[in-house]
């Protein structure tokens, strides 16, 4: 997929899956990540550069940003770089939104968005100030979906990466998300480069109410697609039920069945989305094989 193809083919933020972080260290770089076929490229001015190269970095993704298009996640607010990252990217024609690092608190946000109006924001969540916070965090305008940062969160809080030690975490982020009327949170990235780790890893956000996931490697996104879209099963089932009770609920009984038929009109409607956006890119709509999951 060329860049051209994939800034053409952009998916709803609401609805993207796949989140590849790329440090900023080269076009060249960028241009990869750009073709992987993510939903949404991140360029990395944070953890993915050194205190050394950061204004090399933030001068890579000006250029980038010139004539392309990504998120980018910037350095934390009580951070000198900052200011430096917000400074450095004002005004630039492709930048689609702002990842805030290690958001702890509101302020963090409203103070970034007077900095630069306008582009919506991901919070990343990487610490227990920020989970007990994490309510009137996505609640705070221009927040759109909140990201989860597992290691950063591991090593605040000493938790495992377990999926009991991180239930608590995902499940706040869940229901803050969903209060807020904002899209479902992103999960952290799998370390694993193993494709069954990865798949796994996703199933189980995607369990837990996640509809996203972060990612630091391109063979990786492929796996997130995949797993965060909806399969044969989901659409089966969701034509089914739709069938059954009448696509405006003519044909609803008794309570349990309005749940069921939201449920089924999301399933289409995600569906639909993404095989758009495939065809787009120029692959034919597939449904692949997989166990139906729980409804």
């Amino acid at each position: 997929m060329s860049v051209e193809t994939a800034q053409r083919s952009e998916v709803d933020v609401a609805m993207a899956r796949s989140w590849l972080l790329v440090p900023a260290v080269g076009s060249e770089v960028l241009a990869a990540a750009a073709a992987s076929g993510a939903d949404s490229l991140i360029i990395d001015l944070e953890d993915g550069l050194p205190f050394a190269a950061k204004d090399e970095g933030r001068a890579c993704t000006a250029e980038w940003l010139a004539r392309n298009a990504g998120w980018v996640r910037i350095n934390d607010a009580t951070t000198r770089h900052w200011q430096r990252d917000l400074d450095a990217l004002r005004g630039l024609p492709g930048l689609r939104g702002l990842m805030l690092s290690k958001t702890e608190a509101p302020e963090q946000v409203r103070d970034t968005a007077e900095k630069i109006s306008g582009v919506p924001v991901v919070a990343l969540v990487e610490s227990a100030a920020a989970i007990v916070a994490v309510d009137d965090i996505a609640r705070t305008a221009p927040v759109c979906r909140l990201a989860f940062g597992i290691g950063d969160y591991c090593r605040d809080t000493g938790a495992g990466r377990t999926a009991m030690a991180l239930s608590y975490a995902r499940s706040r982020l869940v229901n803050a998300s969903r209060a807020a009327r904002i899209g479902a949170p992103i999960d952290g990235p799998t370390l694993s480069r193993d494709a069954e780790v990865v798949r796994d890893d996703t199933r189980l956000a995607r369990e837990m109410g996640m509809t996203g996931k972060l990612t630091l490697a391109s063979d990786q996104v492929p796996v997130i697609n995949t797993a965060l879209a909806p399969d044969a099963d989901d659409i089966s089932w969701a034509e089914t039920t739709i069938e059954r009770l009448g696509a405006d609920g003519s044909r609803v009984t008794h309570g349990g069945h309005l749940p069921q038929l939201a449920r089924a009109h999301d399933i289409l409607r995600r569906a639909d989305h993404f095989a758009s956006r495939a065809r787009t890119v120029g692959r034919p709509r597939a449904r692949p094989a997989g166990s139906r999951g729980r409804r």
